[in-house]
This record gives C-alpha cells, sequence and structure tokens, in this order.
C-alpha cells in the first residue's frame, strides 16, 4: 500500500474550477477535493486529507486513475470499483490500476466507506457542480 505512505496528488489545488468538502459516514476521516473540470473531461485533481491507512490509500488511488478521464468514463469505473469493494465482482479492468490492492475489502463491511470514500466525494463533487450549473 505504498499510496497510503506516499500519497499521489495530496496538495491544496490553488486554481480549482470545483471543490468539495467531504467526511466519512462512518469514522471521522475527512477530505477536501480539489479539481479542474474543463467540459466534461477532469484535468486535474487533488486532494488533502487525514484518516485511515485504507482511506487515504484509496483516494491517493483514485486521483491516479480519474485524472484526464472524461466523466462519463469515471462514471463507468467507479461503477466497478463500487460493485468490487462492497459486492467482492471480479474486475480485470486495467483502468483500475493500483485500485486493484482493494479488492478484499468486500470480507470487511466496516471498512467499505474507507475505501469508497474518494468515488463517494466525486460522486458529492458531480452533484455540486450540476446544481451549480442547474442556477
Amino acid at each position: 500500500m505504498d499510496h497510503a505512505k506516499n500519497r499521489r496528488n495530496h496538495r491544496l489545488m490553488e486554481s480549482h474550477t470545483h471543490k468539495v468538502h467531504y467526511k466519512n459516514p462512518t469514522c471521522g476521516d475527512i477530505m477536501t477535493m480539489y479539481a479542474v473540470i474543463k467540459g466534461d473531461r477532469v484535468q486535474d485533481i487533488s486532494f488533502i486529507g487525514e484518516g485511515c491507512f485504507i482511506s487515504m490509500a484509496s483516494s491517493s488511488m483514485f486521483t491516479t486513475i480519474v485524472k484526464d478521464k472524461k466523466i462519463e468514463e469515471i462514471k463507468d469505473i467507479s461503477t466497478l470499483i463500487k460493485n468490487m469493494i462492497v459486492r467482492g465482482s471480479k474486475v480485470e479492468d486495467p483502468q483500475i490500476q493500483d485500485a486493484i490492492s482493494l479488492k478484499d475489502i468486500h470480507k470487511l463491511p466496516a471498512r467499505h466507506n474507507c475505501a469508497l470514500m474518494p468515488w463517494q466525494a466525486f460522486d458529492k463533487l458531480l452533484k455540486v457542480k450540476q446544481e451549480q450549473q442547474v442556477k
């Protein structure tokens, strides 16, 4: 779990187009996610936060997976990851990269939200983005 010790994209992003604060609903893990979204593509993404080994590693993996991807691609990958973490679904898609290391989390229901934290935060970010577009 190199991602927990050497977090990728763990930085405050001053020039972001979107930002969301997220607290894990089952523990005290917190994060703020920053993104530069142009059109339908996430050009850059980062996070700052504190939490358990799993949530911070997952957040690091998330940022490396989604950077420079289209939002629809991210939603598809998110579905794969969520099914792997919650249901234990087998995933062979190379797009999930290092997140394959989270495959056994499905055996630990109390840790599901830890592994899902960045994916849930991104869902919230997209919801806020959509609400802003409606205004």
